[in-house]
C-alpha cells in the first residue's frame, strides 16, 4: 500500500474516527478562508500550525469523538497556543503543569483569562500590538499510533473554532463539542 494512504487508513483504525480522508485543494483554500477572517479580529488570530500543515506535500482531515482513553502529549518545549506582541515577546500562553499553575495563581502580575490560559501583565510595552497564536502539534496529540513511521514529516493542525464548524457542516457532522477536527499535513516518503 502506498504511504500516503497508509497514515489515513491507520488513521480509520482508532476509536471514534468518523472521517479520515485525503482532502483537495479546492477544501484546502476553503480552511484558509475561515482562518483569514480570524486576522480582523480585535485580537488577531494567526493559525501557525495549519499553515505549516499546508506547506507538507499532502493534507488530510480527521474528524473524531474525543476518546477519553487517548492521553493527548502537550508540547512541553514551548506552548503551541500563546499571545504574542509584534516583536515577538510572548506575553500570554497555556499552561498545563498544575504546579507550575498553582505558582502562577499567586503571581500578581499574571493575570488568568481561563483555568489555563495566563497573561504576564510584566511583559511587552502597552499599546503593542498582540495576537494570538496557534501552532502545530505532533501525532501524539491525536493518536497513540506511529504515524509518523508512514510519512517523511507531518503537522497536526488544530483548526479555529470557525474552522471547525466549516469542516463539520462540509461533512454534516453536528457541532458537538465531543467531536474534534483536525488538519494533517504530511509529505510521503518516496
Amino acid at each position: 500500500m502506498d504511504n500516503e494512504y497508509e497514515i489515513v487508513s491507520m488513521l480509520k483504525e482508532d476509536d471514534g474516527v468518523l472521517i479520515s480522508q485525503l482532502i483537495d485543494n479546492d477544501f484546502k483554500k476553503e480552511v484558509l478562508k475561515c482562518e483569514m477572517k480570524r486576522l480582523d479580529e480585535l485580537v488577531p488570530f494567526i493559525n501557525k500550525g495549519m499553515e505549516d500543515a499546508f506547506n507538507e506535500e499532502e493534507a488530510l482531515v480527521l474528524i473524531k469523538k474525543h476518546d477519553p482513553n487517548h492521553k493527548r502529549e502537550i508540547k512541553s518545549d514551548n506552548s503551541t497556543f500563546t499571545l504574542r506582541t509584534e516583536n515577538g515577546d510572548i506575553v500570554g500562553e497555556t499552561i498545563t503543569d498544575e504546579e507550575e499553575l498553582e505558582e502562577l495563581r499567586n503571581d500578581p502580575s499574571v493575570y488568568f483569562l481561563s483555568d489555563n490560559f495566563v497573561t504576564y501583565t510584566n511583559i511587552g510595552m502597552p499599546n503593542q500590538k498582540q495576537f494570538f497564536v496557534m501552532e502545530g502539534e505532533t501525532s501524539d496529540f491525536i493518536t497513540n499510533k506511529d504515524i509518523d513511521s508512514t510519512v517523511k514529516s507531518l503537522v497536526v493542525a488544530i483548526p479555529s473554532t470557525q474552522t471547525d464548524h466549516y469542516i463539520k457542516d462540509y461533512y454534516n457532522i453536528p457541532h458537538d463539542e465531543d467531536i474534534g477536527t483536525i488538519i494533517i499535513g504530511f509529505t510521503p516518503r518516496c
